[in-house]
């Protein structure tokens, strides 16, 4: 049965495994419908469940798509209150049962990763139980340090803190100054300090 809830673009693309400015792309190319809804104190775009079950189905697909097909597969979604089981345009004929189980699966792991995250007292993002920021960690992982390197310098997390930080930042975008790429233990490790000795 289709959900009622409609999500915003960066939500859509964790679903959909997908980057942002990809989903950013089908839509402005007006592949898809999308819907302007208030999310964070402004307005933003956003897909229905039947969309992201259909673009999860397409991506699978994409080579069996043309232009054409795409549009009378996708109208004939749009015809349809609840989530069909199948579209058919034509001879073809699309299933769309795994790419509805997957994107349920998806949302769930979703709805996951927002119950183990909790605000700290300046508003910032941080795992449940810690002080360390979701965003921060997400953002050392996208630069030079591996799961690893962020696990010896909090030791205190688990690996699944620390994927759990990085899904939930690519799905929850931080506007704003960006985090520093390496913890100060890293950058002290990696910074080349023989011009501060002393000793000659």
């Amino acid at each position: 049965m289709s959900s009622p809830e409609i999500y915003p673009l960066p939500k859509a693309a964790f679903v959909l495994r997908e980057p942002v400015r990809e989903v950013r792309r089908t839509v402005e190319r007006k592949h898809v419908d999308c819907q302007l809804i208030s999310y964070g104190g402004r307005k933003v775009r956003a897909l229905d469940h039947k969309t992201l079950v259909f673009l999860s189905w397409a991506r699978d697909h994409r080579d069996d798509l043309n232009a054409a097909l795409w549009g009378k597969l996708y109208a004939a979604l749009r015809q349809h209150e609840e989530l069909p089981t199948h579209l058919e345009a034509g001879v073809f004929r699309a299933s769309l049962d795994e790419a509805a189980q997957q994107v349920d699966d998806r949302l769930q792991a979703l709805r996951d990763l927002e119950a183990s995250v909790e605000h700290d007292a300046k508003g910032d993002i941080v795992l449940k139980g810690t002080q360390v920021e979701v965003h921060r960690l997400a953002a050392l992982l996208d630069g030079e340090m591996s799961i690893e390197d962020v696990l010896r310098d909090y030791p205190s997390l688990s690996r699944d803190q620390v994927a759990f930080a990085e899904a939930y930042a690519a799905a929850h975008p931080k506007a704003g100054r960006p985090y520093p790429k390496l913890t100060a233990k890293a950058a002290l490790a990696q910074a080349d300090l023989s011009a501060l000795d002393l000793d000659d």
